[in-house]
C-alpha cells in the first residue's frame, strides 16, 4: 500500500491500532507528523506500527521521536504536556450528543472541550473549559489501556451500532405491517369476489 503523505501516515497509523479518532485529536497528532516531514514521519508510523502495543498518547509520542532522534526538541518542550487521561494529552475532552436528545444530530456524535491540564490550557480561550461547565466525566466506567477519548470513541460505535439495529427492526416491523394489511385487503378482494358481495353493494349504490 502506498502512502504518499502525512495524512495518510497517520490515518493508517490508527487504523492498524483499531483507532477512530476525533477530528481534534487526529489534527493534533498531524500537527506532529507535519513538522516532522514526510521521511521522518514515515520512520515514525512504522516504528508504532511494528513496535507499539498501544497507540501512544501524545507525551509518549514525543518521547517515541526524540528517542528516534527524528527532530531536536528542548527537554522542557517534551515535558509541557500532561500524559492526561481526560483529554490522551492532546487537550480536548470529547462530550456525547444523543440522537434521542439533542436535535442537532441524527446520530451519536461529539463536541470538544477544553481539558483542565497543561494541553488544554494552551488552547483558545474561547473553547469552553470542560470542567467549567460539567462537574464531572460524561462517562464515569473505565475500560483497561483507554483514556478517556479512546472510551468516548468506543461507546459511540457501539451506540451507533445500536441506533442502527434499532432503526432496522423499526423497518422491519412497518414492512410487516404493511405486508399484512396488504394481504388482508387481498384476501377482502378475493372473498367479496367470489361471494359477490362487493358487487351487490355496488348495485345498491
Amino acid at each position: 500500500m502506498s502512502l504518499s503523505s502525512t495524512d495518510e501516515l497517520l490515518t493508517t497509523m490508527f487504523a492498524v491500532h483499531g483507532k477512530r479518532p476525533m477530528d481534534a485529536q487526529f489534527n493534533e497528532y498531524l500537527k506532529i507528523m507535519d513538522k516532522l516531514g514526510y521521511d521522518n514521519a514515515k520512520r515514525l508510523f512504522e516504528h508504532v506500527r511494528d513496535e507499539e502495543d498501544k497507540f501512544p498518547t501524545i507525551k509518549q509520542m514525543w518521547g517515541i521521536i526524540n528517542s528516534m532522534g527524528l527532530i531536536k526538541k528542548r527537554q522542557e518542550q517534551l515535558e509541557s504536556y500532561d500524559d492526561c487521561y481526560f483529554c490522551g494529552g492532546v487537550g480536548y475532552v470529547p462530550r456525547m450528543l444523543s440522537p434521542k436528545r439533542d436535535p442537532r444530530v441524527t446520530s451519536y456524535n461529539t463536541e470538544v472541550y477544553a481539558c483542565r491540564c497543561s494541553a488544554g490550557q494552551s488552547l483558545p480561550s474561547t473553547l469552553p473549559r470542560y470542567f467549567n461547565v460539567y462537574d464531572k466525566l460524561q462517562f464515569e466506567e473505565t475500560r483497561d489501556g483507554l483514556n478517556y477519548p479512546q472510551l468516548v470513541s468506543r461507546l459511540q460505535i457501539e451506540y451507533n451500532n445500536k441506533l442502527h439495529e434499532e432503526s432496522t427492526d423499526d423497518d422491519n416491523r412497518r414492512n410487516k405491517k404493511h405486508r399484512a394489511e396488504r394481504r388482508v385487503g387481498e384476501l377482502r378482494e378475493k372473498l367479496e369476489e367470489i361471494t359477490g358481495f362487493g358487487n351487490a353493494n355496488e348495485i345498491r349504490q
